[in-house]
């Protein structure tokens, strides 16, 4: 049976600068196993990455989890395509990981990108309303 511990709001301060809180994406190889983030900036922007380039149903027990971003890709590349992108984005944020808050989504389509089915996405986003500001920008 599972036991619900509660939320914690967590803070960066020097007292815990020295303890990781997660993994960094993309997945690479560093000093101990993996590159560790050590801020809750880092951790959430991996975090972000994570739950947009997941596939729905590529996630073992979990078949919701994910966003569906690269089914968009093969749909027709007009102008409500960045909008359909910023939908899905929105929603599975929204969904997964409540404690960010979406400040604004660019989404960049050039001629070339277009030509190879890829998007540019820059999404600006705040942490469990703080006043800072943070962004992440991937290629889907």
């Amino acid at each position: 049976m599972a036991i619900v511990l509660g939320q914690k709001l967590v803070q960066d301060t020097a007292t815990f600068q020295d303890y990781a809180i997660g993994i960094t994406l993309p997945i690479q190889i560093g000093n101990t196993a993996f590159n560790q983030s050590f801020t809750t900036k880092e951790q959430v922007s991996s975090n972000i990455k994570n739950l947009l380039l997941t596939k729905k149903g590529e996630r073992l027990m979990q078949p919701n989890f994910g966003s569906g971003l690269q089914e968009l890709l093969f749909d027709f590349n007009d102008d409500r395509l960045a909008i359909k992108i910023e939908e899905v984005i929105t929603e599975s944020i929204t969904n997964w990981l409540p404690y960010v808050d979406i400040k604004q989504i660019d989404v960049a389509q050039s001629n070339e990108s277009k030509d190879r089915n890829q998007v540019e996405i820059s999404i600006t986003f705040g942490v469990a309303n703080t006043p800072d500001l943070n962004q992440v920008t991937f290629t889907v």
